[in-house]
């Protein structure tokens, strides 16, 4: 995966559905907590989240969203604003003129999700709760004569009443029909030497993305005991990215832009502002687009036994907890519908539920691929408002 360790809830990005700021706080708080009970050694940091805006439309967008957070969900609508003035803009860190506004949100965080991940693994695995196979690549789902599901894999075959997809970009290998609302995109990353300009006491003190026109850009940086290394990712507009799967190359232009682009972002502090930082690693990762740019958590419908997780859009880290923990609750249910209503009733937005009236709705709105032309954050609340 592309995970450079960004979690930044967008509490206004639909402002007028408050399950949804909700659930993404509630999840950035149950991963706080998970993190800090069992002391997983992730590089955990608390700290606010700014989203630099790059044209004046998403500036006026931002303006309108939060606008409507704060009428339709004021607790949280507290913790965002928008900045646009250029001093405003410059104490924040973002270079001027280039940055027109941003969206400041006090709840943010960085990590090292890997390390988060295999903590959890490792734990599951120590308690003898969880067989895990490695290196066993599934290559078919069927349905059995017994009315169980055959998962076929290069190393036989094993029979489920329950299977769960948590496939993410993938997930249309084994669900095919679900190839229009979920489509895989590649994203890339890269660890930059910070220098004089952005380490020590000039180092970054909140997350940030970049949003403008072809532009969806994040950064957070490491602790400076580790390196303090910039994670920084983005620049698909640069190579090849909706509908590409293979994570194995990376591209050269797009590690170009993710090299250079920072000086030019970011006010540097001490020492001369550098035409390119160093990369001491750069790779791809497969993000899962959604069709309404929303989460799918549920069973597939006519496929009893089958539920997907997946589709989270590039913004996994504030929803995928939760969003398994709402699943399990699905799965480990003896009546479905019962099921469902509980995990909606701990806080899963029913906008999340994959179900057929949801798959309709999603099929009357432009592909993946034409939203993608555009920008799914100015399509999502152009909608709404």
């Amino acid at each position: 995966m592309p995970n450079g360790g960004h979690c930044l809830p967008m509490f206004y990005e639909h402002p007028h559905d408050p399950s949804i700021s909700n659930f993404e706080y509630a999840n950035f708080l149950a991963l706080s907590d998970l993190i800090s009970n069992r002391n997983i050694p992730c590089e955990w940091n608390t700290q606010p989240g700014v989203r630099g805006l790059y044209s004046s439309e998403e500036v006026t967008l931002a303006h309108h969203a939060v606008d409507a957070l704060n009428q339709n969900n004021p607790t949280l609508g507290k913790m965002v604003r928008v900045v646009d003035s250029p001093d405003g803009l410059e104490k924040l860190g973002l270079s001027v003129p280039a940055a027109k506004g941003a969206v400041v949100t006090d709840v943010a965080a960085r990590l090292w999700p890997y390390k988060l991940i295999t903590a959890i693994w490792e734990s599951l695995i120590l308690s003898s709760s969880l067989n895990l196979q490695t290196h066993t690549p599934v290559t078919s789902l069927q349905p059995s004569s017994s009315g169980d599901w055959d998962v076929e894999t290069p190393r036989g075959v094993v029979s489920a009443k329950k299977v769960v997809l948590a496939t993410n970009a993938y997930t249309s290998h084994l669900v095919p029909e679900m190839a229009d609302l979920i489509v895989p995109c590649r994203g890339q990353m890269s660890a930059l030497i910070p220098g004089k300009a952005y380490s020590g006491n000039s180092r970054t003190t909140t997350s940030f993305a970049f949003i403008g026109p072809k532009m969806d850009d994040y950064l957070v940086q490491r602790p400076d005991e580790y390196g303090a290394h910039l994670m920084f990712g983005g620049g698909r507009s640069f190579g090849p990215s909706l509908g590409v799967c293979d994570d194995g190359k990376v591209d050269e232009k797009v590690a170009s832009y993710l090299r250079t682009s920072v000086p030019q972002l970011l006010i540097p502090g001490e020492g001369e502002k550098q035409g390119q930082l160093e990369a001491t690693h750069e790779w791809t990762g497969i993000m899962g687009f959604s069709r309404d740019n929303l989460p799918w958590v549920g069973p597939v419908p006519e496929k009893e036994g089958v539920f997907v997780v997946a589709g989270y859009t590039g913004h996994g880290m504030p929803n995928a907890w939760l969003c398994g923990k709402s699943l399990a609750t699905m799965v480990s249910g003896e009546d479905i519908g019962t099921a469902i209503e509980k995990a909606v009733k701990g806080g899963l937005p029913t906008a999340y539920l994959l179900n057929k009236d949801r798959i309709e709705k999603a099929r009357k709105l432009d592909t993946v691929e034409v939203q993608d032309e555009d920008h799914m954050f100015k399509a999502e609340v152009m909608a709404e408002a």
